[in-house]
């Protein structure tokens, strides 16, 4: 495949690609790449290596650029940078760099509130880079299903600085018809106060303050995500930290982040009711469309639920840049005399509107992990306990860890099948770790997911197998 996708975020550009169509590594071995940047003393480095240092150097990171696109100079001007423009081109510059040699042409997904005077600096970038650019399609319209639930159709997403949320209109087409962007309402803005109630809470039980050293306080911010992701699994996660020789811990639950969140959680609830209240409640409910970077905000869900008549769909991560692969390329090809069109709509499938049940079991079939891999071995997952132990109790099936050591338990935790959801139950004395998170108990596990038993311990990664019927028998 010559043509790659890009999803452009300043929470994360991810970049598809290949046949079959896959998300790349765009920034070292991450598969999206964050919109910080920081200069240094020979260099501008942007990306995940800029965003692990923000919290070391505040006052010299930038993290505005793709938001605020422009060629205005910068308050703080640094000898690699005069204005937001020349960052973004530093950013992309290394995307491409990383990316090239999978596609000759890129077609971009852009967020909704960008203008053409956006598309427009965007489009010299590329130039200045050699891209050649295929066109542009806003996000909402690239990312989500062909098939779609009946009702007033709504898009959500939240980037660093802002939140945004787009209503689609089904007709023959798919297409993006208005837009709203609550700007200050982003990730920073959350990130910021949930790190201070982190910390609150580890000074409230243990004296301990990660504010304190800017080394704690990037740890923190580092560790947050897996946090968020594990609190929308479960109602509670039990976290620790270490500070030269010793080792804190604290309960987060996802009641606590709710409610600090409660502002930014509020707005988006108000906006939605501003589209319902202007183009009337839909006999067929409303279907909210999230895309993962929103559906990781813990407690979120939940209160969307309560929305009366509401349907949820989740969007996969990268489902913009991914979905951009499927139906972009013919419809460019249409497009004669423009060099890089935008499109703002995408033919549909004439099979019709898909009921909500359906789509759900599909989406909770493509998400669930079928084998938990360990050392190249693939075990499949059951409704029987699958134990991972240090040796194999007699009669059970399991996966015997090789590695001896004090850290791991002759029976240290189970993985089984119960519903549609994977569960780990930790049995063990030293601990179990999903994501580098503490297992209180249980947790449920998602495709992709890594679990580490003990410490240093061994690690199992969380797999699905094409093939799934024939392995379950």
């Amino acid at each position: 495949m010559s043509l790659l996708g890009l999803e452009l975020s300043d929470a994360g550009i991810l970049v598809a690609g290949n046949e079959p169509a896959g998300l790349l590594k765009v920034d070292g071995n991450r598969f999206e790449s964050p919109g910080f940047a920081l200069p240094e003393i020979n260099q501008l480095i942007v990306g995940g290596v800029a965003e692990r240092k923000a919290h070391l150097y505040p006052r010299q990171i930038l993290n505005k650029f793709w938001d605020q696109l422009n060629t205005e100079p910068l308050e703080q001007p640094n000898p690699f940078a005069q204005n937001h423009a020349e960052i973004a081109f530093e950013h992309l510059a290394r995307i491409w760099q990383n990316v090239k040699n999978h596609g000759k042409e890129m077609a971009i997904a852009v967020p909704s509130f960008y203008t053409r005077e956006h598309l427009g600096y965007i489009l010299g970038i590329a130039q200045e880079l050699g891209i050649p650019i295929k066109g542009f399609v806003p996000l909402a319209v690239a990312a989500v299903p062909a098939r779609l639930p009946e009702g007033l159709m709504l898009h959500l997403d939240i980037h660093l600085h802002r939140l945004e949320i787009t209503r689609l209109e089904r007709t023959e087409q798919l297409s993006q018809k208005d837009s709203i962007s609550a700007e200050g309402n982003g990730l920073s803005k959350l990130y910021r106060k949930w790190v201070d109630v982190v910390a609150e809470e580890f000074v409230r039980s243990t004296r301990f303050d990660p504010l304190h050293q800017a080394a704690t306080e990037q740890e923190l911010y580092d560790r947050l995500p897996g946090i968020l992701t594990a609190l929308c699994r479960n109602p509670g996660v039990h976290f620790e930290m270490s500070a030269g020789s010793k080792t804190y811990h604290v309960t987060l639950t996802r009641d606590l982040f709710y409610k600090s969140g409660a502002p930014v959680f509020e707005e988006i609830r108000r906006l939605i009711g501003r589209f319902c209240d202007r183009f009337g409640k839909s006999a067929a409910g409303t279907v909210l469309i999230l895309t993962d970077r929103i559906a990781r905000l813990p407690g979120l869900k939940d209160m969307l639920a309560g929305i009366a008549n509401c349907s949820i769909i989740e969007l996969k991560a990268g489902a913009g840049a991914l979905g951009i692969l499927n139906f972009s390329g013919p419809l460019f090809e249409q497009q004669a005399g423009s060099s890089a069109p935008f499109l703002v709509s995408r033919p549909l499938p004439n099979d019709g509107p898909i009921s909500y049940e359906e789509l759900r079991k599909d989406d909770h079939d493509q998400h669930r992990p079928t084998h938990i891999l360990y050392r190249n071995l693939a075990y499949p997952i059951t409704d029987k306990p699958l134990i991972v132990c240090l040796s194999e109790d007699d009669g059970e099936s399991g996966i015997r860890i090789k590695v001896r050591t004090d850290s791991v338990s002759r029976k240290h935790c189970t993985v089984q099948l119960q519903g549609n959801k994977v569960v780990l139950n930790d049995c063990s004395a030293s601990g179990t770790f999903v994501d580098d998170i503490p297992v209180n108990g249980k947790m449920i596990l998602s495709l992709g997911q890594t679990v580490r038993i003990g410490t240093p311990g061994e690690t199992l990664k969380l797999i699905a197998c094409l093939n799934r019927k024939t392995d379950e028998t």
